[in-house]
Parts: C-alpha cells; structure tokens; sequence
C-alpha cells in the first residue's frame, strides 16, 4: 500500500483456507481490503497500517468489528474507522493469496489430536520406564529413589489420562 496521507474509509476481511505452512494442515487464513473515499479498492493489504489511527483502544474496536463480520469462509461487511458496518463497493477480490493466519472460529484438525496422543503416549512411556530405571537401577546416591517414585507416577498419571480420554 502506497504512503499517502488520505486514509481508507473502509476495510473488510476475506477468510479462505489453506495449507498451513510448516505441518501442510488446514488453516484458515484472512486477507484484508481496503476502500478509499475515492471508490478504487485495494485488495491484500495491512490492517493495521489501513486503519491504526494512533489510538490501540479505536484499532482494538475496528480489528474486533471486521473479524466479527468475517464469515467462517468467504468475504466479509465493510467496516469503517469507528467499527460500525459501512456501505462499500461489491468487488470481489483475488481469492486465496496474500493472508495472514487467523485462528478466528477455526476448528482444529484431527491430525493435531494424533499429535496430542502421541506425545502423551510417548510421555506417559517415558516416565514409567525412566522411573523403574531410577527405583531399580544402578545409581547409588539418595535423590534416585524419590525421583524415581516422581517420574514413575506422572509417567502413569499420563498413561491412564489417555486412556480415560479414549473411552
């Protein structure tokens, strides 16, 4: 977006989904447009940089406003610089480019789920093993026993929260 000094009246956002970066699961991803007093609209720009007049309470309002009236998927109201929905031109924008990842009303993916019980799993694995090693094993100073008893019991602890969450 150009340095000017004349501000955009309106802005809304347009929530899509895609691909997350790192991990390649699900996201939901918001762009944002920009309507300026002249009636051109620009699409893919800084919310913040759009509409941030100095004060963080009055920017607060607006980033609230245009999230609200953000469809799950698809394109949202226009928002002006008080947070109250506006009038704006019925321009559909380039759809899926030039997002920023929003977690706004997006559920979570099951792979992540997977990845909680995993690591659970793995955990709970851990902390048995790790204990029996430290109750039993061949270290011969005082702070084994108990350190032992610690780790075998949140090792455990893990163990049958996972499998009182399965059931």
């Amino acid at each position: 977006m150009p340095e000017t000094l004349d501000l955009p009246v309106a802005v809304r956002a347009t929530a899509y989904t895609g691909s997350s970066k790192w991990l390649r699961r699900p996201s939901r991803f918001v762009r944002y447009d920009a309507c300026w007093a002249d009636g051109r609209v620009e699409f893919g720009v800084s919310l913040t940089q759009a509409m941030y007049r100095g004060h963080p309470a009055d920017f607060a309002a607006i980033d609230e406003s245009v999230h609200s009236h953000c469809p799950e998927v698809g394109t949202g109201l226009w928002v002006d610089d008080s947070g109250q929905v506006a009038e704006g031109p019925d321009q559909p924008g380039p759809s899926g480019s030039g997002g920023r990842p929003r977690k706004y009303g997006f559920s979570r993916s099951e792979s992540s789920a997977k990845w909680s019980y995993g690591f659970q799993l793995g955990g709970g694995v851990l902390g048995v093993g790790l204990g029996a090693l430290l109750i039993m094993g061949p270290l011969n100073v005082w702070w084994a026993g108990p350190l032992g008893v610690v780790c075998f019991l949140s090792g455990l602890a893990a163990l049958t929260g996972l499998v009182m969450r399965k059931n």
